[in-house]
């Protein structure tokens, strides 16, 4: 896979996962100010780490080293996490999971 084709998909990741965390915030919108307060710094974490993973893959499209393989090693790994995350959030932010 070339660096472009890579940080292409890489983007696009990274925009379906601040898609997904916008649908969190509007989701949590609808809870009591309890669930609210459990979620609401969770959702705020992740963005905050989406928004570092974008500047990575914008880094290495601008940079396009000639051996960008340890890059793409380091953002797949922070990309897995944080798809975890992501996951893991909305698994809690669903209905059966919010208590009160």
């Amino acid at each position: 896979m070339e660096v472009k084709d890579y940080c292409k998909a890489m983007l696009a990741e990274v925009n379906a996962w601040k898609d997904k965390l916008e649908t969190m915030k509007k989701a949590a919108d609808s809870y009591g100010s309890e669930q609210k307060q459990r979620i609401l710094p969770l959702v705020g974490q992740l963005e905050q780490e989406v928004t570092n993973a974008q500047m990575r893959v914008k880094q290495l499209e601008t940079e396009c080293p000639s051996d960008w393989s340890p890059l793409k090693n380091e953002l797949d790994e922070l990309f897995g996490t944080i798809g975890s995350k992501v996951n893991r959030a909305w698994r809690e932010l669903s209905p059966g999971n919010v208590g009160g």
